[in-house]
């Protein structure tokens, strides 16, 4: 049963960026709303909090559109009380936030490990999506490009420096030109749990091997679907996009150049303003 929030898409929302909760089945979700309009929910990536969405983004996105961001079970100020986790899952607890919220159909952005929860809950509630934004993300099973095992070996060490994670989202020549990349960055205080993290990462795994993933189910996707991402991203590599959007007969495919997979951080209006072109056309 679903429960416990009293706001919904027809309020002129004055509580921007104030954090409120709502039941869904076995867990609290966390959440934020930012301007007005209709709703735009975006999904976070692997391991990270809402409050890690780019702040400038999120500026240029507002003007338009109610977004809405929120933390996965188990993350940031979600609670959880499963022991298992799965894509699958993860999009029915969007499914289950869009019904506390009284949002009967939204537009869905999802960012890496969250545009696999955006496609799934695409596939499963085609109804209930207006349209789709997939930034920086594949399709699963064993058709996923892989990133080079330097990559690899930061994304799966956890003594990895702070330096070394945050070069994963940039490139190497804007790297070199942006000695303090943090800055660009919005100061991220939610807590970590990295037991969820561990969660997350075996959902991953799961996305990935043979038959699994959304690949056997894209044809299905018929709204408007933009996929976006950066024509250097190391950790999903771009080629991932291609095959996404060759895989949708609806979908746009935009690769900004010279960017990596922290593209809304990078060229923030840039990223932004591709959305809303794509959002109101």
């Amino acid at each position: 049963m679903v429960s416990g929030c009293k706001k919904n898409n027809d309020d002129d929302n004055n509580e921007d960026g104030v954090v409120m909760y709502a039941d869904i089945a076995n867990a609290k979700i966390a959440y934020k709303t930012y301007g007005s309009g209709e709703p735009l929910i975006m999904c976070i990536g692997f391991s990270t909090n809402m409050d890690l969405w780019s702040t400038k983004a999120i500026e240029i996105l507002q003007t338009k559109y109610k977004v809405i961001v929120f933390d996965y079970r188990g993350m940031g100020l979600s609670t959880n009380t499963e022991s298992t986790m799965s894509v699958s899952a993860l999009a029915e607890d969007l499914n289950a936030l869009l019904s506390a919220l009284r949002i009967d159909k939204t537009h869905v952005l999802g960012w890496s490990m969250g545009g696999y929860v955006a496609q799934m809950f695409a596939i499963n509630h085609p109804e209930k999506v207006n349209k789709l934004v997939l930034y920086a993300t594949n399709c699963g099973d064993t058709l996923v490009v892989n990133p080079s095992q330097e990559i690899i070996d930061i994304l799966e060490n956890p003594a990895a420096t702070p330096m070394e994670r945050l070069s994963l989202l940039f490139t190497d020549e804007w790297m070199a030109a942006n000695p303090e990349p943090w800055k660009f960055l919005p100061e991220a205080t939610e807590p970590y749990n990295y037991e969820t993290i561990g969660m997350q990462y075996l959902a991953i795994q799961e996305w990935l091997e043979p038959d699994g993933g959304s690949a056997q189910h894209l044809h299905l996707l018929n709204m408007p679907v933009l996929v976006i991402c950066g024509d250097k991203d190391k950790v999903v590599p771009s080629q991932n996009s291609t095959l996404l959007a060759d895989s949708i007969s609806s979908a746009t495919l935009i690769k900004v150049q010279d960017s990596g997979h922290g593209l809304m951080y990078q060229l923030p209006e840039t990223f932004a303003n591709y959305i809303l072109t794509f959002l109101k056309q």
